[in-house]
C-alpha cells in the first residue's frame, strides 16, 4: 500500500484522479467520489487489480493506493514485479498529487 495526504478537498483530488486515470473498459468498480477499482495488466500476472481510496478530511483528503493479486507469485521474477507494482503506485499518487495541487 502507499500513501500520500494532499492538502485539497477530496473533491479536487478525485477530479485529479479522474484525470489521471481516465474512462477505461478495465474499470472494475468506480464510487464517485472516494474509490476506484481497476484491473491493471501485469506481465506474466494473471490478475491485478489496484484501489483508489480518497478519505475525506474537510479541507483537506488522504489517498490510499493498493494492489491485489488473485494469484500466488512462486515464480523468481516475483519479487521484481512487485517492486516495479510499488513504482507504478508512487508514481501514480506523485501526478494526482501533482495534478490536484
Amino acid at each position: 500500500m502507499r500513501e500520500r495526504h494532499l492538502p485539497v478537498p477530496r473533491a479536487t483530488a478525485w477530479t485529479a484522479l479522474l484525470g489521471q486515470l481516465g474512462a477505461d473498459a478495465d474499470d472494475l468498480s468506480v464510487e464517485a467520489p472516494w474509490r476506484h477499482v481497476r484491473h491493471l495488466a501485469v506481465e506474466g500476472i494473471d490478475r491485478v487489480e489496484q484501489t483508489l481510496i480518497l478519505r475525506d478530511d474537510g479541507d483537506e483528503c488522504h489517498l490510499a493506493w493498493c494492489v491485489g493479486l488473485t494469484a500466488e507469485l512462486d515464480d523468481p521474477a516475483a519479487d521484481a514485479t512487485l517492486v516495479r507494482l510499488g513504482e507504478v503506485g508512487e508514481g501514480l499518487l506523485d501526478a494526482i498529487a501533482e495534478a490536484a495541487a
